[in-house]
């Protein structure tokens, strides 16, 4: 061996790459490097080795290793050098990649091949994590900026332009402060910076405006990337856009604390704002009010309008109520048709009166719902820090038991709590449950009043009227448990109850050998609206043997005009299947000639406030004579109620009234002594009162 050949042997065994010498497409010979990297414990295993022995069977490009080298040796042993990757395979199995440099050359006057290897593991790892950063880079919704060390935008990623609209080639070369919104001032960045510089990081929200102008809220992480000196080479910012993420938290903090339908602040923020008022009016020495305030008749206009409607009313009162109180005050919804209102230091009571007849004219005006006009009132309770209450707790309950004293007044009104309004709120919670079980347990009576014929003093008719028998109460009287039966929904099964009872007296009545009367059952605003109700007194009147002659449905004037298109409708299918209707407590509505010419009724029924000083006020005679006088020009019969004197008797048969009932004639009383009753004095049947009526009217010239 030459010289030459002695230096490159010695280069060859040297080398700390793995370096191999092929010749007829076989390792004839290799340096330590190489057997190292294999895993080997000498090069003897090695060689007379074909490279596809040192290989997996296939390369990553899908290539036999044994044909691909085949391929590979053949074009270095005819075109010259050849360098590419390969996957090679160590004693142990596993593989690694390699960068593999083929160089034909002449040694010993043959020609072979000088293989090096050089291992890229490290390589291929940096290659492939810069990879997966840019793809990462150009793929994440978070936006990325990344700046030199004086804040100049070297690069921006896809993001970022869909982000803030500008696009990459806009951005490079600018500062951040392309995107400044000017909703932040200079302490705010100053912060910002000082942050960054002295920990390395910032991150918060930040406002910041896009290119079309619109300001978008960012959450926002600005890391200070150091260089080989430890001084700051670059800034990278990564934002993501939150300003629809915190549009819904802001909506939903809302929502935690306000009413959905109206805005209003809610029980929990009322509870929370009542307590502030309290300590602040505590420590202040000052005085505070609590008005619960409900409206009245809300769940008539709610059933016969529907709820949509219902919700319309609602918003309409919280504006008003919203009108008439002061900035400093709090206006709450409770929920279905309560409000309450904080007064923060008022004067006086005569303040706290004067801001609540304010808010009661507020409401009483007629609110237009879907082309139908509705009037409603409210009815309010007051309970005053300290006077009536030191805790949330207890201002709230007085206020509430001052409602229902303002509701027992008639309503429309208020009242100012006092201890005889707490023991009458938790009595009417007692009457309200006992009232439940009172239908279940058969403590409910039916009493009949008659109604006479002011001719012949006969009975014509009676009026079903249900009373209460409490265990430990007693009777109670309707007036006492009506209402709660209407607030509560309990009006439904109660008026079934009724009329079910009322036609089953009638039928027994007919089967002990009475003559046939008309009976009138009073309906509900909740059942009138309901529906069904044509469907409900037939099956009724059907399991009893009655005809619907029989029936006379009595419904107040107040009822039929909140809807009198509908009533109109309902009415005139009750008429057309046989039953009559009556129109109770007349005078007392709103009840125009014009709607009252369209009503397919039978009866007025002239209230008894206007009956009661007939005989003695000009101004109630001249009323009942004008009710009379409608009625029979409108060939309807006329009942009076309340009459208590033969003096208001005689009275209405002169004015030319048919009909009257009243504790003159008859207490109400019991299916019992109603029979007995009716057998000592006597009855006429429905027919000849038609026909003494048709009697009356011709006689008058009607």
């Amino acid at each position: 061996m030459t010289s030459c050949d002695e230096r490159f042997r010695q280069l060859f065994d040297q080398s700390p790459d793995p370096t191999w010498i092929i010749e007829d497409n076989r390792f004839v010979d290799c340096n330590e490097a190489a057997v190292k990297l294999l895993g080997y414990s000498s090069k003897d295993g090695l060689l007379s080795s074909h490279p596809s022995d040192l290989s997996p069977e296939f390369q990553p490009d899908g290539q036999r290793s044994f044909l691909k080298a085949e391929r590979i040796l053949e074009a270095a042993m005819g075109d010259g050098i050849q360098r590419f990757e390969w996957i090679h395979r160590k004693a142990d199995g596993t593989t690694f990649p390699a960068e593999v440099t083929l160089t034909p050359m002449t040694l010993d006057g043959r020609t072979v091949i000088h293989c090096a290897w050089r291992d890229i593991t490290a390589r291929k790892a940096d290659e492939t994590a810069l990879q997966l950063a840019a793809s990462v880079y150009r793929n994440t919704i978070e936006g990325i900026v990344i700046t030199d060390s004086q804040g100049v935008i070297i690069s921006v990623n896809p993001a970022f332009s869909e982000i803030t609209g500008y696009r990459a080639e806009e951005a490079i070369g600018n500062t951040p402060r392309l995107l400044k919104s000017d909703r932040h001032d200079d302490a705010f960045y100053r912060h910002l910076w000082q942050t960054l510089l002295q920990t390395g990081q910032w991150q918060g929200e930040i406002w910041n405006r896009r290119k079309s102008g619109e300001v978008y809220l960012q959450h926002q992480t600005i890391t200070r990337i150091p260089g080989l000196n430890g001084a700051t080479a670059q800034f990278v910012a990564i934002f993501n856009d939150i300003t629809e993420l915190r549009r819904k938290d802001e909506r939903i903090q809302h929502l935690a604390f306000h009413d959905a339908l109206t805005g209003l602040p809610n029980r929990l923020l009322l509870a929370d704002r009542l307590e502030h008022g309290i300590a602040v009016a505590e420590r202040d020495g000052q005085r505070l009010a609590v008005l619960f305030l409900d409206l009245d008749h809300f769940k008539v206009v709610n059933d016969t309008l529907g709820h949509d409607r219902g919700d319309d009313l609602l918003q309409v009162v919280a504006n008003r109520l919203h009108t008439a109180i002061r900035g400093t005050d709090t206006l709450s919804r409770l929920g279905g048709d309560e409000f309450v209102v904080v007064l923060t230091d008022p004067e006086n009571e005569a303040e706290v009166a004067e801001v609540t007849e304010r808010l009661i004219q507020a409401i009483d005006r007629p609110i237009e719902l879907g082309g139908v006009m509705v009037h409603v009132s409210v009815s309010i309770g007051i309970a005053l820090f300290p006077d009536d209450g030191m805790t949330v707790v207890s201002l709230m309950k007085n206020a509430d038991a001052a409602m229902y004293a303002a509701k027992a007044a008639g309503k429309n009104t208020f009242r100012f709590f006092n201890a005889a309004m707490t023991r009458r709120a938790e009595e009417r919670l007692q009457i309200e449950s006992d009232l439940r079980q009172a239908i279940e347990k058969g403590q409910l009576e039916l009493f009949f009043q008659p109604k006479i014929c002011l001719a012949s003093h006969l009975a014509c008719g009676a009026e079903a009227l249900v009373r209460w028998r409490h265990p430990e109460r007693g009777l109670i009287s309707p007036a006492d448990f009506i209402p709660l039966a209407e607030d509560t929904g309990l009006i439904i099964p109660l008026g079934e109850w009724v009329l079910e009872e009322a036609c089953r007296t009638l039928g027994q009545l007919g089967r002990h050998g009475i003559a046939p009367l008309k009976m009138a059952v009073n309906v509900s605003a909740a059942q009138f609206h309901e529906g069904g109700l044509e469907e409900m007194i037939r099956a009724a009147i059907e399991r009893h043997g009655l005809e619907p002659g029989n029936i006379e449905i009595e419904l107040t004037e107040s009822m039929v005009m909140s809807d009198p298109d509908r009533a109109i409708r309902v009415l005139g299918k009750l008429r057309s299947t046989g039953f009559t209707v009556a129109i109770d407590d007349f005078g007392t509505g709103y009840s125009s000639l014009a709607y009252l010419k369209r009503l397919p009724i039978d009866t007025l029924k002239i209230d008894r406030t206007f009956v009661l000083d007939a005989d003695a006020d000009e101004e109630d005679a001249e009323i009942c004579r004008t009710i009379i006088g409608l009625g029979n020009s409108l060939h309807l019969n006329i009942v009076a109620e309340g009459v208590e004197t033969a003096r208001q008797a005689e009275c209405l048969a002169e004015w030319g009234c048919l009909m009257a009932q009243g504790y003159f004639f008859a207490r109400p009383m019991p299916a019992g002594e109603f029979e007995a009753w009716l057998r000592g004095h006597g009855s006429i049947t429905p027919d000849l009162m038609h026909q003494r009526k048709l009697n009356h009217q011709f006689a008058s010239g009607q």
